[in-house]
């Protein structure tokens, strides 16, 4: 077995945490449970209420399903279920006199900076904020505690918080919210057994496997039964996979796939099945990765792969001999896939595909050709990026349901125990280091250095663009690094963040030019979200500007012309309008991703500025 580093330690002061969240409901008489005789059809209509996370305004949809009917008075559900505690928005968060500043190499500028940060930060916590439930919908109306909760999760993406500008009162996800759901569902004294269908991580290199593996260890720690493997998660390669699974506590290892093994199928090291249970009932569990995925690991991997059809074919009779109430099948695939999948193997209550909407749905989807216990399996979505979650709860051993797509907005507070781990998570990204995380400069795709030298810095520009370095110091984008520094943890020692926060790095793919930014300490002339990120690298054109190097007139001119950039007329980045160079160059950071409400044409003013005096 290959040596790995033992991560014991910390991982004894780690705390739980959660993917994308979704809890499913049940409830009901009928035939619930494996051998049950079928029941006749009830006189009143058979519906269900899906307790959708809609607008207050509009009522919750419901749909004709093959299930038991709901009582009449479900027609006006009253506001019932977990109480939550909201997010707090805390301006003294922000004291200066808080700030241990000396451990962060911050010199006089750095520091005047760190305070416009600081401040910003505090003035945006001191405004109101939009109501979650009015815009997002009340949660669990009409409901009454459930015998059991499924609670599945998925895709989670390397999200373990919300990224970006547009502020957390209007971003949904994170992992600190989603444990306070977890906690308040089990405090309301509903049983959970939970899920995840895989997709922790999304990119490659040493960060993600660190978020892999704070990932897994979290799930585990809080109670996981079971948890897929997604593509990029098996990318990782055994080695680094194994690392994770050896530091886990073996009795609470929750790694499960019906057709990946990290050494061979069912080697101890994942489990092709596991049997959960929550209220009395019990779960059969199996996980696929889909074929799509299969095919495109297969080459040269080292771990132990099999077509998921086939794999459920050994898979399923071995559920069937538990003797479970339900069973459960999670797809790293889509919802195509997963359905075929469920009709191949006509034997599960509940399909969950991974690579779904980007937003769950609304409801349940019945899948056509299934007839598994008389009322056929139930597709669910677990939409991306752990924005959401989503609750079915059981009633009558299983018999009927109510479905609850909850967002995960500002209606939770953040847990002091995910608040924890993300602490230590950025710890260990400060004490590897940029060396230590394996990323070392590459040349910038524009060239122009002198020497080894490419980037001048905004406080350079300013010597001869005085007007517009006086606009630019009035925005945010001035103190951009030292935003990082005054979050709580701070984040200037992660990549994912330092890429649109200071000078000189790759913003889509998180790696430092040659003589980009690297510390406080080697280079704080490149704090900030400056000039050359948008214009391009300036060193050469300001040395030739001071006479410092000898350059033809043609060369100085095209120096200058490389840097100049020109709004065009109805520049923008919406429908109708045109998508220029110079918001090509906002959306790099502005994504959808980090920055969803972004508007060209509203931002422009707040930080127009033009070439030299």
């Amino acid at each position: 077995m290959p040596s790995t580093p033992s991560h014991a330690t910390s991982r004894t002061r780690r705390r739980a945490a959660l993917g994308a969240v979704m809890v499913l409901v049940l409830f009901g008489a009928g035939a619930g449970r494996p051998g049950a005789e079928p029941q006749a059809a009830p006189a009143a209509p058979q519906r269900i209420v899906l307790d959708a996370a809609l607008p207050a305004a509009q009522s919750p949809p419901k749909v004709t399903l093959r299930l038991a009917a709901l009582p009449s008075d479900a027609k006006t559900p009253q506001p019932s279920g977990p109480s939550f505690q909201r997010a707090e928005f805390d301006p003294d968060a922000y004291r200066l006199e808080d700030y241990d500043l000396g451990r962060f190499d911050l010199d006089e500028e750095a520091v005047e900076r760190f305070r416009h940060a600081a401040e910003h930060l505090a003035a945006h916590a001191r405004k109101p904020k939009p109501d979650p439930i009015a815009t997002n919908g009340e949660l669990f109306v009409g409901w009454t505690k459930p015998e059991a909760v499924l609670l599945f999760t998925g895709e989670q993406m390397g999200y373990l918080e919300p990224c970006g500008c547009a502020g957390l009162e209007n971003q949904k996800g994170g992992l600190k919210r989603r444990h306070t759901l977890l906690k308040s569902l089990a405090d309301a004294g509903w049983p959970i057994a939970a899920m995840d269908a895989g997709g922790q991580i999304r990119r490659f290199g040493h960060q993600s496997q660190i978020k892999f593996r704070q990932s897994v260890e979290a799930l585990a720690e809080i109670g996981y039964g079971a948890v897929g493997l997604g593509t990029h998660d098996l990318r990782l390669g055994a080695d680094d996979l194994l690392g994770v699974v050896i530091n886990l506590d073996e009795s609470k290892n929750p790694l499960t796939s019906a057709n990946v093994g990290l050494t061979a199928l069912g080697d101890g090291f994942t489990a092709r099945l596991r049997v959960l249970e929550a209220g009395g009932m019990k779960f059969g569990v199996t996980t696929v990765l889909g074929a799509k995925a299969v095919e495109e690991l297969a080459a040269g991997s080292e771990l132990a792969l099999m077509d998921p059809s086939e794999a459920l074919a050994e898979v399923v009779p071995l559920l069937e001999a538990e003797g479970c109430d339900q069973h459960v099948l999670l797809v790293y695939g889509d919802a195509a896939e997963a359905s075929e999948l469920a009709r191949a193997h006509d034997k599960f209550d509940w399909v969950v595909a991974a690579l779904g909407a980007d937003e769950p749905p609304h409801r349940t989807q019945a899948i056509e050709g299934t007839s598994h216990h008389g009322r056929g399996a139930h597709l669910i979505e677990t939409g991306h990026k752990g924005m959401y979650g989503i609750v079915v709860g059981l009633y009558d051993g299983g018999a009927e349901f109510r479905y609850q797509k909850t967002p995960l907005d500002h209606r939770f507070a953040d847990s002091e125990e995910m608040q924890s781990r993300f602490a230590e998570y950025q710890e260990e990204l400060r004490t590897m280091g940029l060396e230590g995380l394996g990323l070392s400069p590459s040349p910038h795709p524009t060239g122009r250095p002198v020497g080894d030298k490419l980037f001048a810095g905004s406080a350079v520009c300013g010597d001869c663009h005085t007007a517009a370095a006086e606009a630019f110091a009035a925005t945010p984008h001035a103190h951009a690094t030292e935003t990082l520094v005054a979050l709580h943890p701070a984040r200037h020692f992660d990549p994912e963040c330092l890429s649109c926060h200071v000078v000189g790095w790759q913003p889509q793919k998180y790696f430092p030019y040659v003589s980009g930014w690297l510390s406080y300490s080697e280079t704080p002339h490149l704090a900030g979200q400056g000039c050359e990120n948008c214009h391009g690298p300036a060193a050469r054109h300001v040395a030739v500007e001071y006479g410092e190097i000898d350059a033809e007139d043609e060369e100085i001119e095209e120096l200058r012309a490389a840097l100049r950039m020109e709004i065009v007329p109805n520049e923008g980045n919406k429908e109708g309008q045109v998508f220029g160079a110079v918001v090509k160059n906002c959306v790099e950071c502005h994504d959808l991703d980090n920055s969803p409400d972004f508007d060209f044409q509203e931002y422009w003013p707040a930080v127009a500025h033009e070439g030299k005096d």
